[in-house]
């Protein structure tokens, strides 16, 4: 996922580790509070879509990557692949898919949620992360 070497040596310690698998565990309420740090934003070049039955037109697909990281010890780490849209006179910004991360979140039991369900809960956290403007002028500095 992420060197280790990003973090800032001074970097505020989450007083979890990183398990045998990979994962740094958490409860939910833990993750909100963590201010992710965008990393890098990239372009798909050749953005998979499904047209259907499109009738000949193609739509133009724009689509691309994000990855954000905690300045936390050890580091936290959240990406997703996202798409712009048009809507009304410019672009939206929207996530597709699940994220990957290394977060496993845990029920109140201190049980893991499982791999669907930790899929669909950090989906929603990146869904109330405002990073659609932090991606949209990352990209446009770094393609144009």
């Amino acid at each position: 996922m992420l060197n280790t070497d990003l973090v800032a040596p001074d970097a505020p310690a989450l007083g979890e580790s990183i398990s045998p698998d990979g994962y740094v565990r958490m409860p939910p309420v833990r993750l909100r509070a963590i201010a992710f740090v965008h990393l890098l934003s990239g372009l798909d070049m050749e953005p998979i879509i499904d047209l259907g039955n499109s009738g000949g037109a193609t739509p133009a697909v724009i689509a691309g990557f994000t990855e954000w990281a905690s300045p936390t010890s050890p580091a936290l780490s959240l990406g997703w692949d996202w798409a712009a849209e048009v809507q009304g006179k410019g672009l939206r910004y929207c996530r597709t898919g699940e994220p990957r991360s290394n977060i496993m979140l845990l029920n109140p039991l201190g049980r893991d949620f499982g791999f669907e369900q930790n899929s669909f809960a950090l989906g929603l956290a990146v869904d109330e992360l405002p990073w659609q403007d932090t991606v949209a002028a990352y990209v446009l500095a770094r393609y144009s």
